[in-house]
């Protein structure tokens, strides 16, 4: 039986001669893995909507091992990602764990509306990518149940200063928490605020906060070691991303 979806292709895979295999994130279905034959053959009307990043309404059905692609319609491609290494390596990243974090065919929640807003937004060439790559990422956690905990401290539950980012605890750790010997990373008062700011605002709202350099390099070594600590990959793209920072 035929059936509609949204979906945004976070993985795709050549098969055989000219077919495809891809992984979507529908909005209906969660995460799912399709055929898309003869979808690299030059005149394949699927040629176009089964494209990394692609986004749009995907006409499928269900057969003994696989979904298939009969038709999409697309909304958007986010083709300005292509057009600037950075962005194009940020959302590559951000995808990969998108795709890494949902469940085969299980609801996604509010994952599915954040990867779509995400590309949208990383494709304006008016945001800052990484303020944006770093807001989705918290986001993301979050909304995958690590949301983490930046109020007071995640090891003793204590209000107060808090002077380290422990991932393995889950959040923030006090000053004596620290000096007990559980281990975390040093982190500023201005990190924590915009942390708690990336998870209560809005991506289009975040537009409006600049950062400095070393705030940025903070924020990616809690997150990077806090996206480590709870889904337990290495991500191919993230290697990518530091090739490219040590190039500009």
């Amino acid at each position: 039986m035929l059936f509609k979806t949204r979906g945004v292709v976070t993985k795709t895979v050549n098969y055989g001669e000219g077919d495809k295999i891809i992984t979507l994130l529908t909005d209906t279905h969660g995460k799912i893995q399709a055929m898309a034959r003869g979808a690299r053959r030059t005149k394949s009307k699927l040629i176009a909507g089964t494209q990394l990043f692609c986004y749009g309404e995907f006409l499928l059905y269900k057969g003994k091992s696989w979904y298939y692609i009969d038709q999409v319609e697309i909304d958007n491609t986010f083709y300005k990602l292509r057009n600037d290494l950075i962005r194009l390596s940020f959302g590559t990243y951000f995808i990969e764990l998108i795709n890494e974090i949902t469940q085969p065919e299980l609801a996604p929640g509010n994952l599915f509306d954040l990867a779509v807003q995400t590309l949208e937004t990383l494709s304006d060439e008016t945001t800052d990518p990484e303020l944006i790559l770093r807001a989705a990422e918290i986001k993301a956690l979050a909304y995958s149940g690590f949301r983490p905990q930046l109020r007071r401290c995640a090891n003793c539950g204590r209000p107060g200063e808090m002077v380290a980012f422990s991932p393995s605890a889950g959040g923030v750790i006090c000053r004596e928490c620290r000096d007990s010997g559980l281990y975390g990373y040093s982190i500023s008062s201005q990190a924590l605020k915009i942390m708690d700011l990336m998870l209560r605002w809005d991506l289009d709202k975040l537009k409006c906060l600049k950062l400095d350099l070393e705030l940025y390099k903070e924020l990616e070594k809690v997150m990077r070691a806090y996206v480590a600590a709870h889904i337990e990959k290495d991500f191919v793209s993230n290697r990518f991303i530091d090739s490219i920072k040590k190039i500009k």
